[in-house]
């Protein structure tokens, strides 16, 4: 008989699934992970994404819906992961230093790629306008939709009627879709 490894330690399972069972009461499984330059490790479920956190010792849990997007830079050897704000915040940006995201890096692009159940451009000022996104955790259909509006660039919530506008393209794309 062989037994399966992971290629990550196995305290990283075992603390993702402590903060899992704290926040949500369930226990979650590593599907991926990446160890970052630092030492620390990044790890994956259905459900979230664990990132680092202030605290040298803790991860943060942050659900798939809550991700806007991440990109990798070869050159620098950094994995951008921007989560989601409110309305006229900057995203909440996390670089995630790694020699090589591979099967972590895959498992971010499709988990959040699932959380999108409705993504509609709403024109506002010539071509400029407003992306209306509504996510939901993928690992449960049943979870609310939460929406975000992000302004193309060129366009700022200051902007006279700019705020006003893009509410009423939100309630426009929801009526549509009926969310």
């Amino acid at each position: 008989m062989r037994l399966l490894r992971t290629p990550w330690p196995r305290e990283l399972g075992e603390a993702v699934s402590a903060t899992a069972r704290e926040s949500t009461g369930r226990k979650e499984d590593v599907l991926a992970a990446v160890q970052l330059t630092t030492g620390r490790w990044v790890a994956g479920t259905r459900a979230a994404v664990y990132l680092p956190s202030d605290s040298a010792d803790a991860a943060r849990r942050v659900g798939w819906e809550k991700i806007e997007r991440a990109n990798w830079d070869s050159e620098a050897s950094v994995l951008h992961v921007y989560e989601t704000t409110d309305f006229g915040t900057p995203l909440r940006a996390t670089e995630l230093k790694v020699d090589d995201p591979g099967r972590f890096g895959q498992l971010l692009r499709e988990r959040v790629d699932a959380s999108i159940v409705v993504q509609r451009h709403v024109p506002l000022a010539g071509k400029r306008g407003v992306r209306i996104v509504g996510r939901r955790n993928p690992a449960a259909t049943d979870a609310a939709v939460t929406w975000n509006i992000v302004l193309d660039k060129g366009l700022e919530p200051t902007q006279p009627g700019v705020v006003d506008a893009a509410e009423a393209a939100l309630r426009q794309v929801r009526d549509e879709f009926g969310i």
